[in-house]
């Protein structure tokens, strides 16, 4: 499917152990026949947060909309609207949203190794 409306994807929250007020978007991955990598849509609420994690991929991200804190390896780094962000491998992070709206970013990961 070349075109989808984002307002008809399904909307799930995370239930991972430490996930707080996060919910999740998947607009285009193998089913929508991208193989090799799948771009989700993340939504933290104000107060919330992903899991402190590390894994074997990287990750690529860019803010839609609000602004939020990464941390990467113990250092944060604010990005807002309009911002890039790169997770490297096997680097901890997390992100949060410390502030009044909602912060959502798009996540775009390689397809052998997502959560």
């Amino acid at each position: 499917m070349p075109v989808r409306k984002y307002a008809d994807i399904e909307e799930v929250r995370l239930t991972m152990d430490d996930a707080v007020g996060v919910s999740k978007k998947v607009p285009i991955g193998k089913e929508e026949g991208w193989e090799a990598y799948t771009l989700r849509v993340f939504t933290i609420a104000p107060g919330g947060h992903t899991p402190k994690h590390q894994h074997d991929w990287e990750h690529i991200n860019y803010v839609i909309s609000g602004k939020g804190r990464l941390t990467l390896s113990g250092t944060d780094h604010e990005i807002a609207e309009k911002d890039f962000a790169f997770v490297p491998p096997n680097t901890e992070h997390q992100f949060r949203n410390p502030y009044d709206q909602d912060f959502e970013f798009i996540c775009i990961v390689p397809n052998h190794g997502e959560y």
